[in-house]
């Protein structure tokens, strides 16, 4: 027993000091001049380069065989890999930000809807176009990818 609580002890210790919480990702403008970021190079003119080039722009989907009828708010993503691996996309990363800052996940409405962007991976260089949709009437205003460990890797804002 007494080796457990000083293997916990230690545990807490080593953990006490970790920062666990990771910065926000820097969302990228709909408008590809612009950044809607805050960053200091944004306001300097640079334009800041991103890892994952995430573009988003309000759409419409045909609703498939398997929609239950609801409402659909839906936006057409391209994804381009600007990195020097390999980029795993999948509709269930996604997620759409509405204009009253819900957050509504991608996975509600999987299979409702046609042309959803694909499960792939991305070479350097490549890019993946498709749709990306949540259950709900509502405006999207930001759109979110994560990575397959679900950590948020590109945001951009719906144009």
């Amino acid at each position: 027993m007494r080796k457990i609580i000083l293997g916990l002890a230690a545990v807490a210790v080593l953990t006490a000091g970790c920062n666990l919480e990771e910065d926000p990702v820097a969302v990228q403008s709909a408008d590809p001049g612009k950044s809607a970021g805050k960053s200091g190079a944004a306001s300097k003119g640079k334009a800041k380069a991103f890892p994952i080039k995430l573009t988003a722009k309000r759409a419409r989907a045909s609703k498939s065989v398997l929609s239950d009828g609801g409402a659909l708010s839906c936006v057409k993503v391209t994804v381009t890999n600007q990195t020097k691996k390999q980029l795993e996309v999948n509709p269930l990363y996604f997620s759409i930000t509405d204009t009253k800052n819900t957050k509504h996940d991608s996975s509600s409405a999987l299979g409702e809807y046609e042309g959803q962007i694909d499960t792939t991976e991305l070479a350097p260089g490549e890019k993946a176009t498709g749709l990306v949709c949540a259950k709900g009437a509502f405006r999207p205003k930001i759109v979110a990818m994560t990575n397959p460990l679900f950590s948020e890797a590109a945001r951009a804002q719906v144009a």
